[in-house]
């Protein structure tokens, strides 16, 4: 009579095989950090958004950004330092797109409370593309979760 002299059938062999690649693989998912969760959409709400450049006797003018600040996760952009780490701006006309770099404190005035934010930028050193009564798309974005909390037309109005 004929015998086999494998040691395991084939079944159980591929089913070994199966739950090592499952083991294997679950180990290294476990040392890349798992499955996390991808970052809630925090509940900040930008709204009534004005644009306006102000033209300071002797001096360069500043271009102006302010926003209704609502929701509740608004509190998070509540001081100069966190708007500047936390927000991107873009401000667009129909010939050029810019960013407003916020980091550099001389040039970037910041106020903010629970109820408005307020972002002057002096355009002597940044150079916007805001000229007044154009229309600029404006776009800011929250980085830490990459959403979108403005994204609309402003037209620039000029005061003296």
């Amino acid at each position: 009579m004929w015998h086999s002299r494998s040691a395991v059938s084939p079944v159980i062999g591929v089913i070994l095989m199966v739950a090592a690649t499952i083991v294997i693989a679950s180990i290294v998912m476990g040392y890349l950090g798992g499955f996390n969760p991808p970052p809630k959409p925090a509940d900040i709400q930008l709204a009534n958004g004005e644009l306006y450049i102000v033209n300071r006797t002797g001096n360069h003018p500043w271009v102006y950004l302010r926003f209704t600040l609502g929701g509740a996760d608004a509190s998070v952009i509540d001081t100069d330092d966190e708007v500047r780490t936390n927000l991107i701006i873009t401000i667009a006309n129909s010939t050029e797109v810019r960013d407003v770099p916020l980091n550099d404190t001389n040039n970037v005035a910041v106020n903010a409370s629970s109820t408005f934010i307020q972002i002057g930028v002096n355009t002597s050193v940044h150079d916007l593309p805001v000229v007044g009564d154009q229309q600029s798309k404006v776009v800011i974005k929250y980085k830490p979760t990459g959403q979108v909390l403005f994204d609309g037309v402003l037209i620039a109005k000029e005061f003296e």
